[in-house]
């Protein structure tokens, strides 16, 4: 009973909350300043996504018109401008003159000769202006009428509107000697009368039986088969008292799970038993007396101890206390400040004020603002103008689908893909 009251005791929820409730419960604690706020802090600081991704105008930046990179912008878009690439040709081409026994000159114009289309045609023109005697029985006359007439759907079935009405009357289907050459045909191709022949004589099969096939099948079905292979026991009395009976009758007794337990239910059963002492029991008290949360937990009032005024770390603490305090380590300062008086020619004063100028953004900015001021003069035929207009007509998808739209509706026509050169090759 005293057993089961300490395991009660030690098991028991109250017990264990017992100190939290009394006087821990309820005590105020302020976690600002503390190590995991502090940290908390930082990685919200960290993973703040608005001071992570500053915006461009938040950081003030001014580049000089005398830069590197301004000055390699500009080379390059001296370089780069067509306007000047051309401007040396514009001046020449007006002021040369090519002879015309050049043999660049010659050679130009034997080049128009040949890809003028003029000439090209001027052969078949006064062909045509001479005329032409084409007769009804010309070659070429008698084979575009052949062609006509092996194309045409008209001709093709002319015999056939001819026939149509012509066989209506016929007494039976054998009177119609197409109508009996379309059943043949049929009757020639239907896979039912195909094998009508042989659904009849499938069934129809007839085997001697001395055939050597048979009668081994007859021996091999004898052998195999399970009737004459399983012959039944024969009948037979045993005497009670012989061997092999009682050595029977002793092993079934030893594997009986009866008799096995036979002592522990007729006395054994039922008998009380005091394990107060036992290995297993103090086991028990050893292993909970190691767990016990109540033992391992000693609140600090619990342990006396003092400290004395004069130990290392309690001197220490006084000293970093005394090192640490803001109102001593400013104290001289404020005794100071009101005393001395700095002359304004002073080098720290006169390199305060250099340096306010080189931070101050209004001095910064100075230049930037008197040459807005002044305005500017920006013409035509620019080179930012040029390049601005060239890059506008390059990511222009106006220009970009212009030679698309026009070629729309031009090819509407054809009778066929293959009449299409672009269609034949986008195929291929």
């Amino acid at each position: 009973f005293e057993l089961s009251r300490n395991r009660m005791h030690i098991q028991s929820d109250n017990e264990y909350k017992e100190d939290y409730n009394a006087w821990f419960k309820g005590i105020g604690w302020s976690p600002i300043g503390s190590l995991d706020v502090e940290k908390v802090r930082k990685a919200g600081d960290a993973l703040n996504e608005r001071k992570y991704r500053q915006h461009p105008e938040t950081l003030t930046f001014s580049c000089p018109l005398d830069s590197m990179s301004i000055e390699l912008a500009r080379q390059n878009t001296k370089q780069l401008s067509d306007l000047n690439y051309k401007a040396p040709g514009e001046k020449v081409k007006h002021k040369y003159t090519l002879p015309t026994d050049f043999p660049g000159f010659l050679q130009a114009k034997v080049n128009a000769h040949n890809l003028s289309e003029s000439q090209y045609k001027l052969g078949w023109k006064k062909t045509i202006a001479k005329g032409y005697d084409l007769r009804e029985d010309a070659i070429p006359i008698v084979a575009a009428k052949a062609s006509r007439n092996i194309a045409s759907d008209y001709k093709y079935k002319e015999a056939y509107q001819k026939a149509r009405g012509k066989h209506v009357g016929f007494r039976s289907l054998q009177d119609d000697p197409k109508l009996v050459h379309y059943m043949q045909v049929a009757k020639m191709q239907s896979e039912r009368e195909y094998k009508k022949d042989y659904e009849k004589t499938k069934t129809k099969y007839h085997t001697p039986l001395d055939m050597f096939s048979v009668v081994a099948a007859k021996k091999a079905q004898e052998v195999s088969t399970n009737v004459n292979y399983k012959q039944p026991i024969h009948q037979y009395t045993l005497l009670p008292d012989a061997m092999n009976v009682q050595l029977t009758r002793n092993m079934n007794y030893l594997q009986s799970d009866i008799a096995y337990k036979e002592d522990y239910n007729s006395w054994f059963k039922g008998i009380g038993w005091v394990p107060v002492g036992s290995l297993d029991v103090e086991k028990a008290k050893k292993a909970t007396q190691i767990l016990s949360e109540r033992q391992y937990r000693q609140h600090p009032e619990t342990l006396k101890f003092t400290s004395g005024l004069d130990a290392m770390n309690f001197v220490l603490a006084k000293n970093n206390a005394v090192t640490m305090n803001k109102h001593l380590y400013t104290e001289a300062w404020e005794k100071d400040k009101t005393k001395i008086h700095v002359m304004p020619d002073t080098p720290d004063i006169l390199q305060a004020k250099l340096n306010k100028v080189t931070f101050s953004e209004k001095a910064y900015r100075s230049g930037w603002e008197d040459a807005k001021k002044k305005g500017y003069d920006l013409r035509v035929d620019a080179i930012s103008i040029k390049a601005a207009k060239a890059s506008r007509d390059i990511a222009s998808e106006y220009k970009y689908k212009q030679a698309y739209r026009k070629q729309q509706g031009h090819h509407v026509g054809f009778r066929s893909i293959q009449d299409d050169p672009k269609l034949v090759w986008a195929m291929h």
